[in-house]
């Protein structure tokens, strides 16, 4: 008898008993506050997303940065994003440093398989994918590849006859079954509802029977097809037995975007509708809902259903998760920035909270010639930074301060000498500018982030470029040409290329990490043609290349032999000889260097975009 009592208690323990939890982390991009039917949405349905909320933590009062790669910096580090060399997306200033520790490395080294499925965003070359960042396993998904999704699984190319939401959603369940007998943490970072606006025609049927137009129907048809999936990966937890010990993170990584580039601008009544909380802003500013998200935390049978009313940062989930899963932070780690709120999630939201956030996104401003959201923060652009010419802010749980606020819409409250002060708890809709009513508070806020921003000026890390690796682990190395380390003349760094580059002394130069001494073959990608003609001198150390370029998308510039550690390249306009006057490098992609006598396959040169 007391045998089958035993059999009988030992095979009714849950297998996850005395097992930190698992972390199901989801993301979405660019969903709105009240892009959920829970929020008074008054179009879309998000059930499972609803559900979710009812059963999780909720928090009233959760703070993002106003784009997507500054908030996935701080979600995975738990520190200022700039300090990680994360100043905004694209243009190279989207590669966090190498030296950064994530949340994914700790847990990795603490017993946790890692996994991460969908939108990375912090880096496109070796060094800096998430396979290099502590994910064992990770499916780098194309932006914006909507439809038919491409990416890259473990650094590997590989194409998808399949929506983007339903890919990712279907490769964090595989992972899930395969690792149900050990603790995980699985990163499901949807794309949706990222323009360009585009959803399967059965979630955009019923907007368009409304008469809606096809923009907005796209729209809302990427969050409900989300919804759906996360619908399926949250009905996997159950069915796998996973659920009760699974700590379930869900959050968007900035406000909701006004435009689609391919399907036009929503109309005034159209955003109102889709904002029915009437809060100022959107993605980008540093206004509520440019940078107010949803959170919840589900953990069943640890956290009571509940919602808080303090206020949190993205930051502080990293400490967080350390909390939960009970782990020390590594003592070489840099010094973190958030502070956990794990006594929020227990039901204990009294007592004081001491949080304060420096805001601002991708709005760096130089006096600098050709300077743009995409410029290297070099020396010179460095030196022409100046502290009141920029677009930042400092936020605590009661006050937020913004130096040179967006104010151009109806409604908005108007700056005093540049500032906005914004009482919080009495005015969440950011109506009134009360500066001249506390001017104590605002020139100790002031104070604080005049000396934060000169902090970070100074910084070697914040601002800082890619180091592209050479000759490491891939058979094939790329130094993107936006991703320059400075630019003179009248170089202009793009979103994805390098361009303007066409009189004597246009030049952009980049640093790189050699792995092996070896002698390399250099190749030159451009997507266009209008280079033809121009010569160019390229450099790195001792090696020099005088090369005038053709009209070919792909050609061998020179060789160079060289020598391990960190280096600079010198890529440089020599002369114009082009007949066409309006000759320039105007579609710099990349530079590839190739081990000499290595022959380029066509996969090979499927690279991250």
């Amino acid at each position: 008898m007391r045998l089958s009592l035993l059999f009988i208690f030992l095979f009714s323990f849950p297998l996850w008993a005395n097992q930190p939890p698992n972390i199901l982390l989801i993301t979405a991009d660019d969903l709105g506050f009240d892009d959920l039917s829970l929020h008074g949405h008054p179009q879309l349905r998000t059930p499972n997303i609803d559900a979710l909320a009812k059963q999780s933590v909720q928090f009233s009062d959760f703070s993002v940065t106003p784009v997507c790669s500054t908030t996935r910096a701080a979600l995975l580090t738990g520190r200022d994003f700039y300090k990680t060399g994360v100043s905004g997306v694209h243009g190279g200033r989207d590669y966090m440093n190498k030296s950064e520790t994530l949340i994914s490395n700790i847990l990795s080294d603490n017993g946790y398989t890692t996994g991460l499925w969908g939108k990375w965003h912090l880096g496109k070359t070796e060094g800096y994918m998430p396979t290099d960042r502590g994910f064992d396993e990770a499916y780098y998904a194309e932006l914006y590849q909507h439809e038919n999704s491409f990416g890259f699984l473990n650094g590997k190319p590989v194409k998808h006859n399949n929506w983007v939401s339903k890919v990712i959603t279907d490769y964090t369940i595989n992972f899930i079954k395969k690792n149900k007998s050990q603790p995980f943490f699985a990163y499901t970072s949807y794309l949706a509802p990222h323009e360009p606006w585009l959803a399967p025609e059965r979630y955009t049927k019923r907007f368009l029977e409304q008469g809606m137009r096809p923009a907005v129907a796209n729209l809302y048809g990427m969050i409900e097809e989300m919804d759906f999936h996360i619908g399926r990966l949250l009905q996997n937890l159950e069915t796998q037995g996973l659920a009760e010990n699974t700590v379930v993170i869900f959050m968007s990584d900035n406000g909701p975007w006004w435009d689609s580039t391919n399907l036009g601008a929503m109309t005034k009544s159209e955003w109102e509708e889709r904002n029915p909380t009437k809060m100022n802003g959107n993605k980008g500013q540093s206004w509520q809902n440019g940078i107010r998200s949803p959170l919840f935390i589900r953990w069943p049978e640890q956290f009571k259903a509940n919602i808080v009313n303090r206020y949190v940062d993205v930051k502080d989930i990293f400490p967080t998760l350390l909390s939960l899963t009970d782990t020390e932070l590594p003592k070489a780690n840099k010094p973190i920035d958030g502070q956990s709120f794990v006594d929020y999630l227990y039901g204990n939201t009294e007592g004081s909270n001491n949080r304060e956030t420096y805001i601002a996104s991708h709005s760096v401003k130089s006096n600098k010639e050709h300077f743009n959201q995409w410029t290297p923060i070099d020396d010179e652009a460095r030196s022409q930074m100046t502290y009141h010419s920029q677009v930042i802010g400092l936020r605590n749980e009661q006050y937020k301060l913004i130096l040179n606020p967006a104010n151009d819409r109806d409604g908005y409250p108007q700056p005093e000498k540049r500032y906005i002060l914004i009482d919080m708890l009495a005015d969440p809709l950011e109506r009134h500018n009360v500066i001249s009513k506390h001017p104590i508070i605002a020139n100790k806020m002031k104070m604080k982030l005049k000396e934060k921003f000169h902090q970070l000026l100074k910084s070697e890390t914040s601002y800082a470029p890619p180091i592209f690796i050479i000759g490491g682990r891939d058979n094939i190395s790329v130094v993107n040409g936006f991703g320059a380390a400075s630019t003179s003349g009248n170089t202009i760094s793009k979103a994805h290329h390098m361009t303007n580059m066409k009189i004597e002394g246009d030049n952009a130069s980049y640093l790189i990490d050699v792995k092996r001494a070896d002698n390399y073959d250099i190749y030159f990608k451009q997507d266009n043609t209008d280079s033809a003609g121009i010569l160019i001198n390229f450099s790195i150390g001792d090696n020099s290349i005088t090369y005038q370029l053709e009209e070919l998308s792909l050609q061998k510039i020179g060789s160079v032999s060289l020598k391990t550690g960190i280096q600079k390249i010198l890529f440089n306009v020599l002369k114009n000889n082009s007949y066409k006057p309006w000759a320039e490098i105007s579609g710099f992609r990349r530079l590839i260097f190739v081990p000499k006598g290595y022959k380029i396959s066509n996969n090979e040169l499927q690279m991250p975009q």
